[in-house]
């Protein structure tokens, strides 16, 4: 910090470091004041104000610091006679000293068709575009290239479904991606190509979407393995893991961490959101049965079978957007303090 007083009145100042060479306005005298050097500032002495500057009262509803930027009352206990402090000398809109005014946080976009047909439209961004594009030609150009090698099939096999993988864990990362922004409250898919983070980091939020998965429907496959009965555990087992994956998901991608795996953590922060958490999971399964209606595409034709690829990941993208959004109107009642 800077100390140094006002040569006129004598009003003495505390400043950080970087006002050095600033200029500014006493707020007693409106005398001119240049902040001086930090060694300079040092040497200076405490100076008493001039008798004619007696009268003036000693509190006063702002602290005298530079710029004349309002500040906090002075409290009882602070000592007479120090040096006025503030934590921040950041200027307001109307003080034109440094150069710049504080940027106004931008409001997020509001929809312009019913939500409903909204959120359909959610993946028409470039990006995901692309990578709907990418996931609807890429297996049969694999194919194409695995059959035209002939006897080099097992080496070409290995490095097209390499290409493959690293595709389909860009989707899921490309995901984890979405639900973020549409919990920052974004209406379309975002075009993060300069944003993606390195290889190891993408395949990092694919296994965790995974271990998030195998964690709440995990104990229904052990029952189903063991038993090979559709029962009524089973199908409890399965209303379980349903019910409850969707905030688990929301809580691991949104939070970055595996603490969303806490069941008391779910549990509570489905509580606090019951009424609006409900149909978002009757959404989920109406999403879910759009896949199943995909799903046996693959046993037709392998055009259709293609295209359903494609056909999930539109709707994941979908989901994706819907698991941000709750996020983003229910921030304050999750309170999940990021």
């Amino acid at each position: 910090m800077i100390r140094f007083s006002c040569e006129k009145c004598g009003q003495k100042f505390k400043v950080p470091k970087s006002r050095a060479g600033k200029k500014g306005t006493c707020p007693k005298c409106k005398n001119v004041i240049i902040v001086p050097a930090i060694g300079v500032a040092n040497q200076l002495p405490a100076q008493d104000p001039p008798p004619e500057q007696a009268q003036v009262p000693e509190e006063s509803p702002y602290d005298p610091v530079l710029l004349d930027v309002p500040q906090k009352p002075e409290t009882a206990t602070e000592p007479q006679g120090q040096y006025a402090e503030t934590d921040s000398l950041m200027p307001d809109a109307q003080t034109p000293l440094l150069g710049y005014r504080k940027s106004e946080p931008e409001s997020p976009p509001e929809r312009k068709l019913p939500w409903l047909v909204d959120i359909f439209l959610y993946p028409t961004s470039l990006l995901s575009l692309v990578i709907l594009v990418l996931c609807l030609t890429v297996p049969p150009i694999v194919r194409i290239m695995l059959l035209a090698t002939g006897t080099f099939i097992l080496i070409f096999f290995w490095f097209g479904w390499i290409i493959v993988i690293l595709l389909y864990v860009y989707t899921f990362w490309y995901f984890s991606t979405s639900v973020r922004q549409s919990a920052e409250g974004q209406l379309r898919a975002p075009n993060a190509v300069t944003d993606t983070p390195g290889l190891w980091e993408v395949f990092w939020q694919t296994l965790r979407a995974i271990i998030c998965l195998l964690f709440f429907f995990l104990p229904m496959m052990i029952y189903l393995g063991r038993t090979r009965t559709f029962d009524t555990i089973f199908w409890l087992l399965l209303g379980v893991g349903v019910f409850l994956f969707p905030m688990g998901l929301l809580a691991v991608t949104v939070l970055d961490s595996f603490s969303g795996l806490n069941p008391i953590f779910v549990i509570g922060s489905i509580l606090s959101t019951l009424p609006a958490y409900c149909p978002l999971v009757v959404i989920y399964f109406g999403l879910g049965w759009l896949l199943t209606k995909i799903g046996p595409l693959w046993k037709e034709q392998r055009v259709l079978a293609y295209a359903s690829i494609a056909g999930f990941v539109y709707l994941l993208l979908v989901a994706g957007h819907l698991l941000g959004r709750f996020y983003f109107r229910y921030e304050e009642k999750l309170n999940w303090d990021l």
